[in-house]
């Protein structure tokens, strides 16, 4: 299974301001015929800028981080960039939300929770990324990466890792889903 994070919502806005910026410069030209000079500037200020907000969307959507948080019967792996970073299910040791910068001063009652994952390796490694990123929500990626961990019968049920096909396959989009197997 290969999670992203979905685009949807933003391309969704991108195509309503895109309507709402042509609709008012259509009526703010409309306007300006029939001679109401003060009421076209101010319907092209507006069009203006929602113009604007489109241009911001657009570039927002062309920097899409291309992550791709992947799970598959012999590792995890997560692709964020050109960074490529896999760990086989025997490497794991713990997987937490809980704050890095407590974990070592502070007792039980007093971790904080946070929306970071951390994913501590053997021998001495650990990966640190926010599951949101990739579309997944935190809690669940974790009890997910837990019993992927823990249950061998379970990993059998998904898919082997190929290099290749990480890009091929198809991902499960969201803004924030629950991974189930």
């Amino acid at each position: 299974m290969v999670f992203a994070r979905s685009k949807r919502s933003t391309a969704r806005f991108a195509a309503a301001a895109v309507s709402v910026a042509v609709a008012l410069a259509g009526v703010a030209v409309v306007l300006l015929l029939k001679g109401y000079d003060l009421a076209a500037l101010v319907l092209g200020m507006l069009a203006a800028v929602a113009a604007a907000a489109v241009a911001r969307i657009a570039i927002r959507l062309r920097r899409w981080p291309r992550s791709r948080l992947g799970f598959f019967r012999d590792r995890l792996v997560l692709v964020q960039g050109r960074t490529e970073l896999q760990a086989r299910w025997e490497e794991v040791e713990t997987v937490t939300l809980a704050d890095q910068g407590d974990w070592a001063a502070a007792r039980w009652p007093e971790i904080t929770l946070t929306d970071r994952l951390t994913v501590r390796l053997r021998p001495k490694r650990r990966i640190s990324f926010r599951p949101a990123t990739f579309g997944v929500e935190p809690a669940a990626c974790r009890d997910l990466m837990l019993r992927l961990r823990d249950d061998v019968a379970l990993r059998e049920r998904l898919p082997e890792f190929h290099a290749r096909d990480l890009t091929s396959m198809p991902l499960h989009t969201g803004e924030l889903v629950r991974p189930e197997l």
